[in-house]
């Protein structure tokens, strides 16, 4: 069954996921998740313990109680640290040349239905500028769900002077975790 929706803490997970899976760095992979994402009150979310289960985390801190905290796939990459801080990104990558990829994630649709991909989009890119002040290691990533309007709005906006200035790129995330980048310089990523 294909699912229509992703949440925000999904999209930030599968990115981790996908960077540590592939070898792709080699520190500790940094996600900030806000609470309300998980639960509210009674009210669960999104059922994170059981995704990252089935993403073959498991969890490696004492706190086995909490959702936050230290989770490994394996003894010899590197671990995935969940916390709620807020204001240093969604996700933060350091990789093996040192660059940092530092991502503002979004929810989102996977199919075009009543899609808010423009206003998510735009706002991830509002808090990328806003929030940290970049450099030439850092490569600031705007990050949300695949479908075909996120993926038109990412060519389209990749071309803008704007964003090429800025050095914007895009990640957009498929509901089996593989990520499509679309950016100005795609070959370096």
């Amino acid at each position: 069954m294909t699912k229509e929706k992703m949440n925000e803490a999904e999209v930030d997970l599968y990115i981790a996921n996908y960077y540590i899976k592939n070898n792709l760095t080699n520190n500790d992979v940094l996600v900030s998740i806000d609470g309300a994402h998980i639960k509210t009150k009674e009210v669960i979310h999104f059922d994170i313990k059981n995704f990252l289960k089935n993403l073959g985390f498991t969890k490696t801190d004492a706190d086995l109680e909490r959702w936050q905290g230290e989770y490994k796939l394996s003894d010899d990459l590197p671990k995935l640290i969940i916390h709620s801080k807020h204001g240093i990104g969604d996700v933060n990558i350091r990789m093996k040349d040192g660059t940092e990829i530092y991502v503002e994630s979004k929810k989102g649709t996977l199919k075009n239905k009543n899609s808010q991909e423009y206003s998510l989009m735009r706002e991830a890119i509002g808090q990328l500028i806003t929030s940290k002040e970049m450099n030439e290691n850092i490569i600031p990533m705007v990050a949300v769900p695949f479908s075909p309007k996120s993926y038109e709005l990412a060519c389209k906006w990749s071309e803008y002077t704007q964003i090429k200035l800025l050095r914007i790129n895009f990640m957009l995330v498929h509901e089996d975790g593989d990520i499509t980048m679309v950016n100005f310089k795609s070959n370096e990523l």
